[in-house]
């Protein structure tokens, strides 16, 4: 019965919409991979901004926009490679951001979020499966993605694009995962 009173009480609060906003930067895990072998780098960045509104159980609007510029990895030869023209050049792309397109129902805490995602200039239609936990002043956003990087035009030493790269190739698909936490 406490059960059913404490849903009940979570879908009114969540009946009427809601906006929760991020305001200090959340860490987005990245990693990598070589198209041969085992290695696989990983690193982090930070949200510049994010916002999402949420009425009776349906995701309205989400909006999470990444700054470049805190793109890290330890090794940093690798970090300012990533950083410069071949890869996200963010002297010119400051930003990245994902927009959400169409309304993502929320059920048992899992939504499918369709969305647009600008990366290096390049807008392209993404779907990330999320888990979210809700709450009356906050809600907690937790995703794991893969991603083609190809698709945003980065290209550099992709086997779809040159076929004699050898161990030099580095894989087109890239993870992004994360836990971002919305407050009122």
């Amino acid at each position: 019965m406490k059960k059913i009173i404490i849903l009940t009480l979570l879908l009114a609060t969540f009946a009427q919409a809601q906006t929760f906003t991020i305001d200090t930067p959340h860490t987005i895990h990245w990693q990598g991979k070589a198209a041969l072998g085992g290695y696989a780098p990983e690193g982090t960045l930070e949200t510049a901004s994010a916002s999402i509104t949420v009425s009776n159980n349906i995701i309205e609007n989400l909006i999470v926009t990444i700054d470049m510029n805190t793109l890290e990895q330890e090794n940093t030869q690798l970090r300012d490679h990533l950083r410069d023209k071949d890869f996200f050049h963010i002297e010119k792309y400051p930003t990245a951001t994902f927009q959400l397109t169409q309304p993502a129902e929320i059920k048992n805490r899992k939504a499918l979020l369709t969305g647009e995602m600008n990366i290096r200039g390049v807008t392209h239609n993404e779907s990330l499966k999320a888990t979210l936990d809700l709450s009356d002043d906050q809600i907690q956003l937790s995703f794991e993605h893969i991603m083609d990087r190809t698709q945003y035009g980065i290209i550099y030493n992709s086997p779809s694009f040159f076929k004699r790269l050898k161990d030099q190739a580095i894989a087109d698909d890239f993870i992004l995962k994360g836990r971002l936490i919305f407050g009122k």
